[in-house]
């Protein structure tokens, strides 16, 4: 039981609190606190009786906090807590393969920079051309150097017991441990702490945490990169602000300091089981992963434009992650992958899986792209302009699709309250005598339901908001621009500035809907995207909003499948709502056809059930276009194809 606690105790310099000890002996894991029968009193009795005759074990009364003897002297002030920060250049980037070129390191003594450390390295071998490109490090100029069997020694001493910093530690300490283990027997033996980890629970927003992103966004001035001494500099007036952050925080003690770095937003340590070799091999290309526990059960399935990085986002500790990611990575020992040819095969890929295995921490639909569409019920004897998260096959007019709901929103109500539409749900049977919903009663809806408005009144409203959409009716933004210059000319800017607001959100509004329409009026379309195998092509068939075929394509043997799938299926299911299973691959698609800029493909609206077999010279070759350029990984410039 006491080696357990001390094992525990060991990798936390900060010490742990009586509950969090108790919960580790007695239930399973640190986490979960004592047993409902452990009284606080008794726990405490416990602890002090098992735990206070062993000298390796130290209690602090004052905070109820456990620690390791070995970390006592860690409670000492960040103040007065000598750092040596360091930084090397090598040959390349795996220990024994490659070697030191220049080690450089700064001491920080009571918060201020106080001595230098400095040297070029003869590495024995060559300087690559790329890495000379890189640093300026040339072979000349490390030629007559010291060897690292010289400088190791000048190293350590100019360390001492410091604390040993660097941005990326695990790198540097890689090298250096490896030339200690090899010249000495013993890796180093200082504490050591790791700006890139800070970086990443200090500054969660930041899209990259490189030396260079770091130092921006802290305005810490970098006028020289990758030369040792430079980046020790700059990565020492980087630890030097980062640590005034910590110090509100009310991080205080070197030992706080050093869990930190190790500690997830949760407070809980950052750990994960998967070996980092294995995410080093993850391809770069799009496709979808799933995450497995120790019995091989998939926990999460994602999909992501490049594999490696997304699946790297996880496992390194960033305060951006929530507790439901914190837990998975916790439980993941294991990440399988499948390559795709593009990213809409790896979204379709993955509603596929998520669909049938059901993993327990994906959660229902979030998966999804975010998707929404305005709906006019034009078949409706009063027709209502409703929200609605996919289009449907009921023959309705639908705007869109928008980015969010949220935007789709704020569409509804100002096109309702201009045009005088109803939003209420149901059929309506107007009645004189009914009293009307809010926005009948403020004047928003024109209030059919009333009787305010008679049925060819309010279809009139209806015909004038069409023609709107179509671009043929002006008068209405006309009308609001005068508006808006008349309350500008009265001083009244705010007004102005609310009208201005509508103005552009009708703006928008109409470019959505004549740049998207055809996708959700038509929604049939054949498409070519790069397939995840070289020498082929990935196409998709969709008729009426749905994913009727996909698969690889080579010849014009393969398109002609396809053609022949489009005359037997056109008019099919026409009339028919979307099957349950068929709902996740119409949103991925309406999304994709809406933000296909920058994708690599093609992509051929379908206007009837002849269309591919009238335009089969042209699609084979689109096809033979998308072939030449290769497997996606060989493409250097995205490029898009649309054929109308």
């Amino acid at each position: 039981m006491r080696q357990k606690l001390y094992d525990y105790l060991i990798q936390r310099p900060s010490g742990a609190p009586s509950a969090e000890l108790l919960g580790l002996l007695f239930s399973a894991g640190p986490d979960s606190g004592t047993q409902p029968g452990h009284k606080v009193d008794f726990g405490s009795r416990f602890l002090h009786a098992a735990l206070s005759a062993d000298p390796r074990f130290s209690y602090d009364p004052a905070t109820d906090r456990w620690y390791a003897t070995v970390h006592t002297a860690l409670q000492q002030p960040i103040h007065r807590t000598t750092f040596v920060v360091i930084d090397i250049e090598t040959t390349g980037f795996k220990p024994g393969l490659a070697a030191i070129t220049e080690v450089a390191a700064v001491r920080i003594a009571n918060g201020l920079p106080s001595a230098e450390f400095h040297t070029l390295v003869n590495p024995g071998r060559r300087v690559p051309a790329a890495i000379t490109q890189l640093t300026g490090i040339t072979d000349d100029m490390v030629r007559d150097q010291p060897p690292i069997e010289v400088v190791l020694p000048q190293l350590q001493a100019f360390l001492g017991s410091a604390v040993v910093v660097a941005h990326n530690a695990d790198f540097d300490l890689s090298f250096l441990n490896f030339e200690a283990r090899r010249l000495l027997s013993a890796p180093l033996l200082n504490p050591s702490l790791c700006t890139l980890r800070l970086a990443r629970r200090l500054l969660p927003g930041l899209r990259s945490r490189s030396l260079d992103a770091v130092a921006a966004r802290l305005g810490v001035s970098h006028p020289v990169r990758h030369r040792a001494l430079s980046d020790a500099r700059t990565t020492a007036d980087v630890l030097r602000v980062l640590l005034q952050q910590l110090a509100s925080l009310g991080i205080t003690t070197l030992g706080q300091l050093l869990d930190f770095q190790h500690t997830a937003r949760d407070g809980r340590r950052f750990e994960f089981f998967v070996p980092r070799l294995a995410l080093a091999h993850l391809p770069e290309g799009p496709g979808v992963y799933r995450m497995l526990d120790g019995e091989g059960r998939v926990l999460y399935i994602g999909k992501a434009k490049n594999l490696r990085r997304r699946v790297t986002s996880y496992f390194t500790n960033s305060s951006g992650h929530s507790d439901k990611v914190l837990a998975l990575v916790r439980n993941v020992r294991e990440v399988t992958y499948e390559r795709t040819g593009s990213e809409l095969e790896a979204a379709l890929r993955e509603a596929e899986l998520i669909r049938t295995l059901k993993p327990p921490y994906n959660r229902l639909s979030k998966h999804l792209p975010r998707v929404a569409f305005l709906k006019l019920t034009v078949s409706n004897p009063y027709p209502r302009l409703a929200l609605t998260a996919k289009p449907g096959s009921d023959r309705a007019l639908y705007i869109g699709p928008f980015r969010s709901r949220e935007f789709a929103e704020q569409a509804q109500r100002l096109l309702a309250r201009l045009f005088g539409l109803r939003t209420c749900p149901g059929n309506l049977t107007p009645d004189p005598a009914f009293t009307p919903c809010l926005s009948g009663q403020i004047g928003t809806c024109a209030a059919p339901c009333t009787v305010r408005v008679s049925r060819q009144d309010y279809h009139a409203q209806v015909a004038t908001f069409l023609r709107f959409l179509n671009g043929e009716e002006t008068a209405l933004l006309d009308s609001l621009v005068e508006k808006r210059d008349r309350l500008a000319a009265d001083l009244r800017f705010e007004a102005a500035a609310r009208l201005q607001q509508e103005i552009e959100l009708l703006e928008q509004i109409l470019h959505i809907h004549s740049r998207l329409h055809w996708i959700v009026t038509q929604v049939h379309a054949f498409l070519l995207l790069p397939g995840r195998e070289p020498g082929t092509a990935q196409a998709y068939l969709v008729l009426n909003g749905r994913l009727i075929a996909a698969g690889a394509v080579r010849t014009r043997g393969d398109l002609q499948r396809f053609a022949v799938l489009t005359r037997e299926r056109f008019a099919v299911d026409r009339n028919l709502p979307l099957r349950p299973e068929e709902i996740d691959s119409s949103v991925i698609l309406a999304a994709w056809l809406r933000d296909r800029q920058g994708s690599q493909g093609a992509v051929f609206p379908i206007d009837g059930p002849s269309t591919l077999d009238n335009r089969l010279d042209e699609v084979e070759s689109a096809l033979g276009d998308l072939l030449r350029m290769g497997a996606p990984d060989d493409i250097a410039a995205p490029t898009w194809l649309e054929r109308t």
